[in-house]
């Protein structure tokens, strides 16, 4: 998903001038009309910003591929036509699963074989706001070592468009398996496993072949 970042008047993204803090939504130019100083707009923009609505609400129909499953039955939900299930007629709703948090946090544990910095990737390429949360101990943070990051910090009104593109990757990581020319490579320094077109390390940032 693309959006010109450098569009005017600047659309409501929720950003404000880093210097008086004025709002920045509707204007024609980029000055700050309050203090008269010029910014650079693509700086002001973070992971988090919110630059889009959701996709998804998960009332659509036929139902998207979120994952999910009929309680009763376990049959899988997508493609459903109604609020019901096709095997066995339970009614289900998706709104009930949405986090009731301004923010949910997406654990490493919850999407499975995906490492998160594909997730981060996957993300910002959909355009759907994140905030990585840091965990380093005392120690690590004084010896200086890379920010690591195994939860994610995701605005609750984005859950199912996350729920939908987690599954999005699922597939695409499927089917270069499935094509057998992925050529996994272990990483020499850290000995995770990485894909084929990884040319850096998603774990340490070493790269591929490196002596």
């Amino acid at each position: 998903m693309e959006i010109d970042l450098a569009q005017l008047p600047i659309p409501d993204w929720g950003l404000t001038c880093p210097t008086c803090g004025y709002p920045l939504q509707g204007l024609p130019s980029y000055r700050c009309p309050e203090c008269g100083k010029r910014f650079n707009i693509r700086r002001l923009i973070r992971p988090w910003t919110r630059l889009r609505p959701p996709r998804f609400t998960g009332q659509e129909l036929p139902a998207p591929d979120f994952g999910l499953t009929c309680a009763a039955c376990g049959h899988e939900l997508a493609g459903a036509r109604t609020h019901q299930c096709p095997r066995c007629g339970s009614p289900f709703d998706p709104q009930v699963l949405r986090p009731r948090q301004t923010w949910f946090v997406l654990e490493a544990a919850s999407v499975g074989e995906l490492p998160i910095p594909i997730v981060q990737a996957a993300l910002a390429a959909e355009l759907i706001p994140y905030a990585p949360v840091e965990e380093r101990t005392v120690a690590e943070h004084v010896a200086g070592h890379g920010v690591m990051f195994s939860r994610l910090r995701i605005p609750s009104e984005f859950y199912f468009d996350v729920l939908w593109l987690l599954q999005e990757a699922r597939r695409q990581v499927a089917a270069v398996r499935a094509r057998g020319d992925q050529g996994d490579w272990k990483c020499a320094q850290c000995g995770e496993d990485n894909p084929g077109h990884f040319e850096v390390c998603w774990n340490c940032e070493r790269v591929k072949n490196s002596a």
